[in-house]
Formats: C-alpha cells, structure tokens, sequence
C-alpha cells in the first residue's frame, strides 16, 4: 500500500493578513515544517497545491522535496484544491483502489512525523477502515488518512459540500485514532494563532 500526502496550500490568508505560510516557525517557514512532518514520515509522495501567484510559496514546496500543483485559477474551498491535487496524483502516479493519501492542511505546523507514522500505521493495520482520523478530547483534527476508493465518491459530492461531510456520512468505514496531545487540532489562522505556535517551538 502507498500512502500519498496532499497538502493543500492555496488559502488567501484573510484573518493573518499576510501570506501565513511563508511565515518562520523556529528554524523553518510554516509551508517547510508541513511538508518535512510527511516527507520524514515514510509517505511515498508530497503533493503542495499552490495558488496560482504564489511564487514564493511554490519555490519553497519545491526546495522542500514536494511536487506542486499550481492552480491555474483560484478555488472556491479547499476540497475543490484537494480534487485538483488528486488529479494529478492519479495522473502522475497511478495510485490503485488499496493505496491511500494522507490530507494535513498546510496551516498545521505543529504536526509532526511522530503523528503522520501513526496515522499510516493506523492505516496499515485495520484493513477494515478505510478512513483514519486522528481524535484530542472527542475533536477531530488532522492529518487524516483516506483510501483511494474514497476518490470517486469525493468527485461525486455536491457543489459546496466539504470533505468533513464526506468523512461523516462514512462513519462505519472510519477509525477514530486517538492522540494525547492537541497538536492534531491546531491550525494557523490569526495573529494570535502566530504567537502561541512562537511559544511552542
């Protein structure tokens, strides 16, 4: 079984005010810890999905070890910028029906590898769920892990209808992985998001 992690990457920004990914976090931008936290983890491929003037954010993607994805024009959500990366992923790299891909959002930079490696063992080892979510305290987070065979149903969602809805309407195919620690629930948003993930690395 592959795994293939898509990092969608083509938000605007709007409550930070500035590009959040390019933002430093320690020693590297927010975009370098995402892509590193997969990379480090075993997934066979990353996959950034860029916007299309995002220029800077795709050198650094490409400088990280990632294939990108440059949208040639904006989308509506993330789940329509998932599908693009999807397609390319199903063009370039053929996964089949027992393969999987591994969705972190770009603006979780306090994920690690040590996560990632247990969602796909997660994966791995419960044949029988074909969705992995991590879980904090009953909250669900990310990364999650979602099998191939889920692709053609995704396609098939109506207009505006996001990827959690998909997850829920499949809770029997789904295993909730439970995670000591809330780094699974935290994302990027605000400037005040900024100076609490300051204070964490």
């Amino acid at each position: 079984m592959r795994t293939f992690g898509l990092i969608p990457a083509a938000g605007k920004s709007q409550r930070m005010g500035r590009p959040k990914l390019l933002l430093p976090l320690g020693e590297q931008t927010v975009l370098e810890r995402v892509v590193s936290a997969v990379r480090s983890a075993g997934v066979d491929e990353v996959v950034v999905v860029a916007a299309p003037d995002a220029d800077a954010l795709v050198q650094i993607a490409s400088k990280a070890g990632a294939h990108v994805v440059r949208l040639t024009e904006d989308t509506p959500d993330m789940r329509a910028s998932c599908l693009c990366g999807l397609a390319w992923i199903e063009e370039r790299l053929q996964p089949r029906s027992d393969d999987g891909w591994l969705l972190l959002p770009a603006d979780h930079p306090t994920v690690d590898a040590e996560i990632v490696r247990a969602i796909l063992i997660s994966a791995q080892g419960n044949p029988e769920a074909t969705i992995v979510v991590p879980t904090h305290q009953g909250r669900r987070g990310h990364p999650t892990w979602l099998s191939w065979a889920h692709i053609a149903g995704i396609r098939k969602l109506a207009s505006g209808v996001g990827l959690n809805t998909y997850i829920r309407q499949h809770t029997g195919a789904t295993r909730e992985m439970d995670w000591p620690s809330d780094e699974v629930l935290r994302d990027l948003d605000t400037p005040e998001d900024y100076r609490r993930f300051m204070d964490l690395v």
